[in-house]
């Protein structure tokens, strides 16, 4: 370009706008100062602003408020830039654009000086690159994706000469890329068709534009295996006639092993291969439909293997799964060809055994079981042996459906197993009636737990320095139209036994928290919340994300949530509970042991797990005036706990004495009948308020 000033020169101007107002490229061109004076539609247009930009510079359009003004600004730099360079720059940028899609544009910016080098005009061009990138995209993309599929992919033009193939079609066929280029792609379908149909399906393609359909191909080893074929033909797009063949094809041979995996693992148990807890159910049906056909009895067992976590966690899972296998092998060769013989999870076993007519033919095969399961075994090179405790329910007599024999055996299983283990026991009317009473109460609490038909009550916790009420304890309460008013001493070990405690557990950390943010956003943010938790809340491994969505959800901070753990519950020494309650210490949640002094494990705990509180159960709090023993333990309580930095919670408080006493014994805090019963969410405003 001439050194032509285009702020002066008006014709060279008026020639330039006349050429840049025919070019689809944005073109401008900035004087000296970086004021434009040139700006073609496309640029304009691109700008998108009220105002042509012709008389302004970039960063004055900016300091309008322009859409773009962080752009302008920074192009404002990048043609500083240039003039101090003092030649042309070529970039790629991203340009932001107002009311449209951001476009990838190519600019040329070429700086114009006079003769003795004062700045003259800046021309800027920018060319639209968005569809060249994007084109260079999908092609990069799809070579990447046949290199990358699964799929083997070949492509032959229209006289089926392969043109290329894919890495997968090489690894499943065994052929190489050279060699794949010398093939007839018709060989494809050569497993199993023979040449005239290969080349019916080849026309096939060729008449409908596509043929899917499962054929057999061959290797270059010889061997045959299945695959799912998609053979296309492409047309040109104006003349009509095939330009390509595309053939995808599916190696299934892993897709069917994966299916008879899936199928297996559907019905089986990984570790003994048995029927698993359902396909033992469906298969104990069928049985008892037989003998409901043909007026036989049945006999139907839920088996426990004594001792197994004792064993389990001396000897090590894998150890432990080697018995289950001896035992389940052992179960089968005693049980017989006729038998139902499943594992129900853990420990359990169920054996139905059809045409045992009578309690006296059921009790001989299971001491039959039980002598034959517990002949001595090897486990490595440790010697030992097993016992079983079963309990035993008889169709017709316990029931005539698998839902209630399983009940009552089950029942009688417990029975068996607090009778000392290695005993059978048969289910009793009475069970049966406690069976199918459980099984009503388990469905009720289902629907109250899925329907929130439970509620919950607040108990204060006061402490003794301030004697101000600093937090709740949160009791769940269940109401129940046919049942009546359910007490937590029932409701919660079923929820334990029948899966339900995890949605139960989660939904009282979440209305609890949500409570809690109720009475900080009243005025009171001091006050914490106390929830307790159950030992199965942790063998599902969800209980930190339950207490994590609660927190998020009410938004609270984690020290504002306080966790109980009775010390029946620490009894579940593994590293699961040990991990996860760490990772809550870590989120800065407050843990304490609940009941303290009714266990014997928690003092390991306190030395690995940095607890904040221990709440001396309620038992010794009773009697602490009028029982010596008591005193001494509550004394000794309260001592290890102020020793180790722990806070001290006494339960069940209900007189001035007891207070008293507690206060001065240094104990940091209290709850109990004195200063209130649990309380209805609607009533604690007005407590705190009296407080």
């Amino acid at each position: 370009m001439t050194n032509v000033d285009l702020s002066s020169d008006g014709a060279a101007r008026e020639l330039l706008q006349l050429l840049a107002g025919n070019l689809r490229d944005m073109v401008g061109v900035q004087d000296g100062t970086g004021r434009w004076i040139l700006a073609n539609a496309a640029l304009c247009d691109w700008l998108g602003a009220a105002e042509s930009p012709v008389g302004s510079t970039s960063i004055e359009l900016a300091d309008r408020g322009h859409p773009m003004a962080a752009f302008l600004r920074l192009t404002a730099l990048q043609e500083e830039a240039v003039w101090l360079a003092g030649r042309s720059a070529r970039e790629e940028e991203l340009w932001p654009g107002t009311g449209q899609p951001p476009r990838h544009c190519e600019v040329l910016r070429v700086p114009v000086f006079g003769a003795g080098g004062e700045r003259q005009c800046l021309l800027v061009l920018r060319q639209d690159v968005t569809a060249m990138r994007t084109l260079s995209t999908k092609l990069e993309l799809a070579g990447r994706l046949l290199d990358h599929s699964t799929n083997g992919v070949l492509v032959a033009d229209a006289n089926l000469q392969v043109i290329m193939v894919n890495p997968s079609f090489c690894e499943a066929t065994g052929y190489s890329q050279e060699e794949a280029l010398q093939l007839d792609p018709r060989l494809l379908t050569a497993g199993q068709l023979d040449e005239p149909e290969r080349r019916a399906l080849w026309d096939q393609a060729a008449a409908q534009g596509r043929w899917i359909g499962e054929v057999w191909n061959r290797r270059k080893s010889g061997q045959t295996f299945a695959q799912q074929l998609t053979l296309s033909a492409l047309q040109h797009r104006n003349e009509g006639a095939i330009t390509h063949y595309i053939a995808v094809m599916a190696d299934l041979s892993a897709t069917k092993a994966a299916e008879a995996r899936i199928a297996a693992l559907t019905t089986q148990d990984i570790v003994t291969g048995l029927p698993n807890r359902v396909q033992t159910a469906l298969r104990t049906a069928v049985a008892l439909d037989n003998a409901r056909a043909q007026g036989g009895g049945l006999a139907l067992m839920v088996i426990d293997v004594d001792n197994f976590k004792m064993l389990n966690d001396s000897l090590g899972h894998v150890a432990g799964d080697q018995l289950l296998r001896t035992v389940s092998q052992r179960l089968e060769a005693a049980a017989g060809l006729q038998a139902v013989v499943g594992r129900l999870g853990g420990d359990e076993f169920l054996v139905a055994l059809p045409g045992v007519e009578n309690s006296v033919e059921a009790a001989g095969v299971a001491r039959t079981l039980m002598e034959k399961v517990g002949a001595p075994l090897a486990l490595g090179d440790l010697p030992m042996s097993v016992s079983l405790s079963i309990g035993i329910a008889l169709y017709p007599g316990d029931g005539d459906h698998y839902d209630a024999l399983f009940g009552c055996a089950d029942a009688a299983l417990h029975a068996a197993k607090q009778g000392g283990r290695g005993a059978y026991h048969f289910a009793t009317a009475a069970m049966n009636d406690a069976a199918l009473a459980r099984l009503r109460l388990e469905a009720a609490l289902r629907h109250a737990i899925d329907t929130q038909g439970l509620r919950l009550e607040y108990q204060p916790l006061i402490d003794f320095a301030s004697n101000r009420i600093v937090g709740f304890e949160a009791l769940c309460r269940w109401d129940d139209a046919e049942h009546g008013s359910v007490p937590p001493n029932v409701f919660i070990p079923l929820a334990e036994d029948t899966g339900l405690i995890e949605p139960l557990g989660g939904w009282v950390l979440h209305a609890a928290c949500a409570q809690l943010r109720l009475l900080h956003d009243a005025g009171y943010p001091h006050l914490v919340m106390a929830v307790n938790l159950s030992a199965r809340q942790f063998q599902r491994g969800v209980l930190l994300q339950q207490v994590e969505d609660a927190l998020v959800d009410a938004g609270l901070a984690p020290d504002r949530l306080e966790l109980e753990l009775t010390e029946s519950a620490l009894l579940h020494d593994n590293a699961l509970v040990t991990a996860t309650l760490r990772r809550l210490k870590a989120l800065g949640v407050k843990l304490s042991i609940d009941d303290f002094g009714t266990g014997y494990s928690s003092f390991s705990y306190l030395r690995r797990v940095k607890f904040d509180k221990i709440k001396i159960d309620q038992s010794f709090v009773h009697d602490l005036i009028e029982d010596p023993d008591n005193a001494a333990i509550v004394r000794g309580i309260i001592s290890l706990g102020l020793s180790l930095g722990l806070d001290v919670l006494a339960e069940g408080v209900e007189t001035d004495a007891v207070a008293q006493r507690l206060r001065h014994l240094h104990c940091t805090s209290a709850q109990g009948y004195l200063f209130a019963r649990p309380q209805r969410p609607e009533a604690l405003l007005q407590l705190l308020a009296a407080g």
